[in-house]
């Protein structure tokens, strides 16, 4: 998985190269790269979908309308069924939410607009944790991965924010796993130099 990630991102870098005039990973939207991220982690994968419903959501007491939080990116050996599924001709041909592997994407940019991000820092103290709990408590969740995608100004600068990240993570009893870490340099357009993928485990707890 962090293999296909990475190769996602390299192949879209190139082609933001080839462009006339050359772009850089800085001038795609937040909105863009957390789909082109989704499909470079499900490239070649049997199935694979986008923004699903959480599938062991309950709505809190006293608001029975609350919608589910959506998974970024969800991938299985055929169809997942939803909550809504009844019973019928094709019910054995989907997959169980506990057969899939749900991942969410973090993005976090240093720079943006020749500006530092404020954004970033809460990418890493507030966003991910959120994810990361969300994913462990989900009851019908199995397999869980957190996948970053992080533009900084060099790839020091990126490994060591997502390793204090893993400290801080670890500190407060989230059940992650080692990062697989990819990096790469990319044209300094707005302050970034460096993108770092990265595929995070995460367990139940």
């Amino acid at each position: 998985m962090a293999d296909r990630f990475h190769s996602g991102i390299a192949k879209l870098l190139m082609q933001l190269g080839e462009q006339d005039p050359a772009t850089s990973l800085d001038d795609v939207s937040d909105r863009d790269l957390h789909v082109q991220a989704a499909e470079a982690i499900g490239a070649g994968v049997g199935w694979s979908s986008r923004d699903l419903p959480y599938p062991g959501f309950e709505a809190p007491a006293g608001n029975v309308r609350a919608k589910p939080p959506r998974c970024s990116v969800v991938l299985a050996p055929r169809h997942v069924q939803g909550p809504d599924d009844a019973p019928g001709l094709f019910r054995e041909s989907m997959c169980a939410p506990e057969e899939a592997c749900w991942i969410e994407v973090v993005l976090a940019r240093e720079w943006r607009h020749v500006e530092r991000c404020p954004r970033y820092a809460p990418a890493f103290t507030d966003r991910a944790m959120r994810l990361v709990a969300q994913l462990a408590t989900d009851e019908r969740i199995v397999h869980a991965r957190l996948a970053w995608l992080v533009l900084a100004s060099s790839e020091e600068r990126a490994r060591t924010d997502l390793a204090t990240w893993e400290r801080l993570a670890l500190s407060e009893g989230l059940p992650i796993g080692a990062p697989v870490i990819r990096a790469q340099p990319i044209p300094d357009v707005q302050g970034n130099a460096a993108c770092l993928t990265a595929i995070v485990p995460v367990q139940r707890l």
